[in-house]
């Protein structure tokens, strides 16, 4: 298995999540090749964290409509012109108290609004 160095805290595991057991030695599916960012274990807890990406934060209405978020986010992430010109942007949200392995993925206005949901936005 490959030795991955990482800059963390090792009493970061109280605040991190919790993945379940995951064979490291075949990638999770979520790798992101193209960017270059993926969760990997951490060295000394063996547990899931994301690496080599950006961390932003988004602030929206709670009844924002989902081509309205996707283009915000692609214009965010991607450089975009804010009106979808950035790309297509695919976005995944982790369930409150549950492990990365678990993401769900947010697709339409349907999934938006479970999300807004789970976290009683």
């Amino acid at each position: 298995m490959e030795k991955f160095s990482y800059n963390t805290y090792p009493d970061s595991t109280d605040s991190s999540p919790r993945s379940r057991e995951i064979d490291f030695d075949n990638p999770p599916p979520w790798d992101d090749q193209n960017h270059h960012q993926s969760y990997k274990p951490r060295p000394h807890d063996n547990q899931l964290t994301y690496v080599n990406g950006e961390t932003k934060i988004l602030s929206v209405d709670r009844g924002i409509r989902f081509p309205v978020l996707a283009s915000k986010l692609s214009a965010v992430c991607c450089g975009g012109d804010g009106l979808g010109g950035g790309g297509d942007v695919l976005f995944k949200y982790q369930l409150p108290g549950e492990d990365l392995d678990a993401l769900i993925s947010v697709t339409n206005e349907d999934d938006l609004e479970h999300m807004m949901h789970e976290y009683r936005i």
